[in-house]
């Protein structure tokens, strides 16, 4: 029986080899197990590896943004991102950050540059879960899950293929891939990337390198394990937005229009650098009839440097993680449906060092004297553990019950390294003495879908989310705030949904939403101190629209549309929030001519709307940006292919980013037209 499948597959492999846009896809986050992207009772959107190569990856925002309601926006450290998936943009612990199923940094210690430990060039294929996350999910799984996954299963014979990419300001990459069954129960595949760039503005310089190693063993006839390594280095020059939007519309290639940041230069090495490494081993089970039991140890290292540009003493951060993790999860499949259930462990060992580096006398509101030395230095040691259960329970042969429950447990150890309940000598930074902390949370997850017939699926969801504080924010305390007890924030997901599949020629997904978020975790802007605030609602709709038009012609369509506000604020009252534009869209046109085989070209169009600078509504809106590219590649022969693209075609100017904060207007200039050939060559 399973050789027959194995034949169908591959089968309909072929018959879909020609097609970019796949329209019957298949994930596996929610759940872990691999099923049908129609008969799942929730918001998901997947990209799969030949549109991804058409992409030719270079920034997270290359592989997220042609989906419905996803946007990335590069930083000034140019790897760095932020997210915004039914939030607005912004750096807060609100998405957790998978690669190949297992988070890539730790629930207590989150860094919205997450992504960047991910290796996101070499994806060959992505997940985004939308809304709070499955049971299998717990804290920060609020607005969204993210899935790369980055080494896919070995080939049969062997393979090695070389790959060049060569483009504007200084761009060059180079990787290498080899994949090999050594015999019946032994397979691997490898790969490394080189990028450098010496990017469109001053002091955008980046190097970065990844490594992905996939092993896949046989034990015998009921057990396997696959072994992943990822590793990832960043180290990238850090520029500054600018305060003049003149400098955007003129297309300046200075690093700031601030002359703090210049003197910053001078006294410090303004600079991102992230490392990653993590080794995983899945063992797989399959000796109990109708059960899988899969075992996922893992060991991670993290590690964040930067300069905070964004105070004006520039303090140093460097942060180092260390982390055993276990994931277990057991599958049990019956003709009535599905239970999963199981838990998840980690451990974590973190250090971290806040300096301030040389002596400093600040100007201007607020101006202090600050001394060189230690700021904040502690450790803290982290522990979690959640049991979960999902239940797919089939009522009818057309109606689904999906209930689920996840309890999670987290505690800090905190150890202050410094004098206990002390102040740094301007008075600014307080250090708490030792102590604890833990938190706990019950999150319900409950979806009902019908499904009429096999192309259709309606579907109504509910589920319970919240993140906990993290370290930082519980022991990177500012003077005023030593006495805030932080709680965790909660927030609940109502959705209802539509997916259609029309003739398997179009594929729509449809999702309308509505998200509350109670006891948000905000910082005073004067002080830079953390306390809980009050509510927010978040609702929208997300379009996907996915056709075969003809043989030769394909297209991809993305729409949200969506409004974020505060909720009867004492301040802001029910202000739409900053940094959210009601609508996002995405537009792909596919090209592949039969008069000349192995071509594949498509046009692009990217639309953020306008949106709010600030909370309070000081400065008015910005007008948003809409951009175009063009990306083709040619597979001239088996062994050889060449690929291209041109981005931001019109090289029109715009801010990626805009926000009115401490008295000033911020813009981030978006990247310039930009153009990229590139060469691979198969053996």
């Amino acid at each position: 029986m399973k050789k027959k499948i194995l034949v169908i597959s591959f089968i309909a492999s072929a018959l879909l080899a020609n097609n970019v846009v796949e329209l019957s896809t298949v994930s596996v986050t929610a759940t872990g197990v691999n099923e049908s992207n129609i008969k799942q009772p929730l918001s998901i959107s997947t990209k799969k590896e030949k549109e991804i190569k058409l992409d030719q990856v270079i920034f997270q925002k290359d592989l997220l943004n042609s989906l419905s309601g996803v946007r990335i926006e590069q930083t000034g450290s140019v790897i760095g991102d932020m997210t915004s998936i039914r939030m607005p943009l912004g750096t807060g612990p609100y998405y957790l950050f998978l690669q190949d199923g297992i988070p890539v940094q730790s629930s207590g210690f989150f860094n919205h540059n997450g992504l960047a430990y991910t290796t996101f060039q070499s994806a060959y294929s992505v997940e985004v879960l939308k809304g709070a996350g499955t049971a299998l999910y717990g804290s920060g799984a609020v607005a969204a899950v993210i899935n790369v996954k980055s080494a896919k299963a070995p080939s049969k014979t062997q393979e090695i293929s070389v790959k060049g990419i060569g483009g504007s300001y200084g761009y060059g990459s180079a990787g290498v891939e080899i994949s090999d069954t050594i015999d019946e129960n032994n397979a691997y595949r490898a790969n490394t990337t080189y990028m450098h760039s010496n990017g469109w503005r001053k002091h955008t310089k980046v190097d970065r390198t990844e490594a992905n190693i996939r092993y896949d063993h046989t034990i015998n006839d009921d057990n396997d394990v696959k072994i992943l390594f990822n590793f990832s280095k960043t180290v990238a020059e850090q520029a500054d937005s600018f305060n003049d939007y003149t400098n955007i519309e003129n297309g300046s290639t200075a690093a700031s229009d601030d002359p703090n940041y210049f003197t910053a230069l001078k006294k410090t090495d303004v600079k991102r650098k992230f490392d990653f490494a993590r080794i995983s081993a899945e063992f797989n089970n399959y000796s109990y009839n109708d059960l899988e039991i899969t075992l996922t140890p893992y060991i991670r290292y993290n590690r964040n440097r930067y300069v905070a540009t964004w105070e004006k003493n520039l303090p140093s951060n460097d942060n180092k993680l260390y982390t055993l993790g276990l994931l277990q999860r057991n599958t049990y499949e019956q003709n009535w449906g599905k239970i999963i259930f199981g838990f998840d462990n980690e451990y974590t060992k973190s250090s971290l060092k806040y300096n301030q580096d040389f002596d400093v006398t600040t100007t201007g509101w607020g101006a202090k004297t600050y001394t060189a030395g230690a700021l904040y230095d502690y450790d803290v040691n982290y522990f979690a553990i959640a049991p979960y259960v999902h239940i797919d329970y089939m009522i009818t042969k057309k109606i689904k019950l999906s209930p689920g429950l996840r309890y999670d447990y987290n505690r800090y150890d905190y150890k202050n390294n410094l004098a206990p309940n002390s102040t740094d000598s301007s008075n600014t930074y307080y250090r708490p003495a030792d102590r604890t902390n833990s938190y706990n949370h019950l999150s319900p997850k409950l979806a009902l879908s019908y499904m009429p017939s096999n192309d259709l699926n309606l579907y109504i969801r509910y589920a319970n989310g919240f993140r906990i504080p993290q370290a930082s924010r519980l022991y990177s305390v500012k003077v005023g705030y030593e006495n805030i007890d932080l709680k965790s924030e909660k927030s609940n997901t109502y959705e209802i949904g539509l997916k259609k599949s029309f003739s398997k020629k179009s594929f729509l997904d449809l999702a309308v939403y509505y998200m509350t978020i109670s006891d948000t975790i905000i910082r005073d802007r004067n002080t830079g101190g953390y306390r809980n605030g009050g509510s927010s609602i978040h609702k929208g709709i997300e379009v996907s629209l996915k056709s075969e038009i003809t043989k030769e012609w394909e297209s991809s369509l993305s729409y949200s549309y969506s409004k974020h506000n505060y909720d009867n604020d004492p301040t802001l009252g029910d202000n739409e929030m900053a940094d959210a534009p009601n609508n996002l869209a995405n537009a792909r046109l596919f090209y592949m001519p039969t008069c000349l085989t192995g071509l594949t070209m498509m046009a692009e169009w990217q639309y953020v709307g306008s949106y709010w600078m600030d909370d309070k509504h000081t400065v008015g809106k910005y007008k948003g940006y809409s951009i175009g590219n063009f990306k083709a590649d040619y597979t001239y022969s088996k062994k050889l292919t060449i690929f291209g693209k041109v981005t931001n075609i019109t090289d029109k100017k715009y801010a990626a980013n805009a926000r009115y904060a401490y008295g000033k207007e911020d813009y981030t200039p978006g990247d310039p037209r930009s153009f990229y050939v590139g060469v691979e060559y198969k053996w």
